[in-house]
């Protein structure tokens, strides 16, 4: 089956260097809750690992630096995040392997993995559950996946209140539905993995928050690209746009300012 998708990194954006920079600064900003999860699911040393949706590597750099015995197979369907990913991670090639693959025929053996991580894929795809029974498939018996995704009804908010986040978001859901994404899908994930004939399931929303971390890192996990590919596409309107960086600058200037944005977790046992 052919792997369709609402993310191609070159037209999702204005600019696929930024976006790649955005890539890298959304990994960032929920590494170390990520980390504290996946050690709590089960990950450890010496496992066998498959990542679906692996992108740049950024994840997977993360990983190997934390999980040295660590043996990860990368499985990426564009192309050109495929090269991006061989050359970042070439120091660590004797650690993981880059597949060009699709999440929803990868090919890979049944029953081989111990662990996977599919993070920030599942929302792009027409047909997830066929993209979770693959996940299911090539699980070792007792091999824990753990899926990571957004609900774009819960993304970022701020303090001071940005009216116009809303306009964005919508403007940004009906564009990936369009395409056949599910912008909201963080939320529906447990049930997919209970179709999906997973066990002992777990789910939960882990944040980040600037008065905590700072604002650096949300500023490097967002960007304009995104938002302005929505307007030369005619989703979003070019003064809501205009209104929003405003708005988003006289934020960031008051003094009780905060951001905060959330993922949904949901891990399941074969």
């Amino acid at each position: 089956m052919k792997e369709t998708s609402s993310y191609v990194i070159s037209n999702i954006a204005y600019n696929v260097d930024k976006e790649i920079d955005r890539l890298k600064g959304q990994v960032d900003l929920f590494w170390d809750k990520e980390f504290l999860r996946y050690k709590q699911f089960g990950l450890k040393n010496k496992m066998s690992l498959v990542e679906f949706g692996s992108g740049p590597g950024f994840l997977t750099e993360k990983l190997l630096d934390s999980f040295t015995q660590l043996n990860i197979t990368c499985v990426e369907i564009d192309e050109l995040l495929v090269k991006f990913a061989k050359n970042h991670l070439r120091k660590q090639k004797k650690k993981c392997k880059i597949i060009e693959g699709s999440i929803l025929n990868s090919s890979l053996p049944e029953n081989s993995f111990d662990f996977a991580i599919v993070r920030l894929l599942i929302e792009h795809l027409p047909d997830p559950i066929d993209a979770i029974k693959e996940v299911y498939r090539i699980l070792k018996p007792g091999g824990v996946a753990v899926f990571v995704d957004n609900d774009f009804e819960m993304h970022i908010r701020s303090y001071p209140h940005i009216p116009q986040l809303k306009n964005l978001y919508d403007a940004y859901c009906k564009k990936r539905e369009d395409e056949g994404g599910h912008p909201l899908i963080g939320r529906y994930l447990p049930v997919l993995l209970n179709k999906a004939m997973f066990k002992s399931i777990d789910y939960e929303i882990i944040c980040a928050h600037s008065s905590l971390i700072g604002d650096e890192p949300f500023s490097r996990s967002e960007g304009v690209g995104i938002p302005m590919k929505l307007v030369q596409d005619g989703y979003l309107d070019s003064k809501c746009l205009a209104n929003l960086s405003i708005n988003w600058r006289n934020m960031m200037k008051s003094e009780d300012h905060l951001m905060l944005r959330q993922l949904s977790m949901c891990s399941g046992i074969k």
